[in-house]
């Protein structure tokens, strides 16, 4: 794959969880974002971006 198109993926995907950290719902209520769920979807998005490296 491109790396040009890769270094896309990843700032779209870098923005879509910073909207989520912004505006954090439940039952379409606005809450605080949770250090910990962010944490896990950072993990989550850099597993997925080495199993698209090899």
């Amino acid at each position: 794959m491109n790396n040009l198109l890769l270094t896309k993926e990843r700032i779209k995907r870098a923005e879509r969880l910073h909207a989520a950290q912004l505006a954090a719902t439940k039952n379409g209520k606005l809450i605080s974002y949770r250090p910990s769920v962010f944490e896990e979807r950072q993990k989550q998005a850099r597993e997925e971006v080495a199993a698209m490296d090899s």
